[in-house]
């Protein structure tokens, strides 16, 4: 997954198609960058957490969505329990933080996940840096320093590129793509040791590696590797995938912390 500033969007929409048809796949329809209206909301996530495991990290209990995940060695798991489980733990968090990793291009995302889903953050690769907003239906990017609303229907060439690059940028960063990317392989293996992942903010975590069984493919995408991270508790750590679509093979590492921690989504200013 390569997650381009808008000089590079040919690159960037081109990969951004695998991981659209994820979101197809899923039931999950990414809102196009849509037509400005007259209201800016602000979206909040405030989960309720079972506990506090520091002052500023709550501890989200599994649902019940996870009960069919086994987390023991060589425990095998269907794609569709396995997704559900990320989907049903997201929600129960309501809120986090998600890194990006593939190649060159790095992303930083602190997220909403709800019926509004919303998220603000960061791209970064040789390029330069894209800071960008996106609500349930609307997207700013910024553009030479600009922050620009996106409007897939405007006249105005910068704001179709906002609208356009914005929804590449949602699909990106949404956990439901990813988990209907999951759905897709029939089933996976737990593997016989749990692996420590070093974490982006300094920590690590042990976790289990769920490990798609065979390559798979779906709507031209080819999926030759999939693997999801689950710690105890079924704590979402992140996934790795490998896959080729238009004859591009990418590698895209996702990695999730903070979860639980409010976010606040407001349309940027200036």
């Amino acid at each position: 997954m390569r997650l381009n500033r808008p000089s590079a969007r040919p690159a960037l929409l081109a990969v951004a198609a695998v991981a659209a048809l994820a979101a197809c796949s899923s039931g999950t329809s990414p809102a196009p960058g849509a037509s400005p209206s007259t209201s800016a909301p602000t979206v909040v996530a405030s989960p309720s957490p079972t506990a506090s495991a520091t002052p500023d990290v709550p501890v989200v209990a599994a649902p019940a969505e996870c009960d069919a995940v086994e987390l023991a060695p060589g425990a095998s798991v269907t794609g569709a329990d396995l997704s559900a489980c990320v989907i049903g733990f997201s929600l129960a968090a309501g809120s986090g933080h998600e890194h990006v990793q593939s190649g060159d291009s790095t992303a930083e995302v602190d997220f909403v996940f709800s019926d509004a889903p919303a998220m603000t953050g960061t791209m970064v690769d040789a390029d330069g840096t894209t800071s960008f907003v996106l609500t349930q239906d609307r997207s700013w990017i910024t553009i030479d320093g600009r922050w620009v609303e996106g409007d897939i229907t405007s006249g105005d060439s910068e704001k179709v590129l906002a609208g356009t690059v914005g929804t590449a940028y949602r699909t990106f960063a949404d956990p439901a793509v990813s988990a209907g990317m999951i759905a897709m392989s029939p089933t996976y293996t737990v593997q016989d040791d749990q692996d420590v992942i070093d974490l982006v903010n300094g920590g690590e975590v042990h976790a289990w590696r769920l490990q798609a069984d065979a390559p798979f493919s779906m709507m031209g995408v080819d999926m030759q590797e999939l693997i999801v991270w689950l710690a105890d508790g079924h704590v979402v750590v992140g996934t790795q995938g490998t896959g080729t679509f238009g004859g591009v093979q990418t590698t895209t590492v996702q990695q999730f912390t903070d979860w639980g921690v409010p976010v606040v989504v407001e349309p940027p200013v200036g």
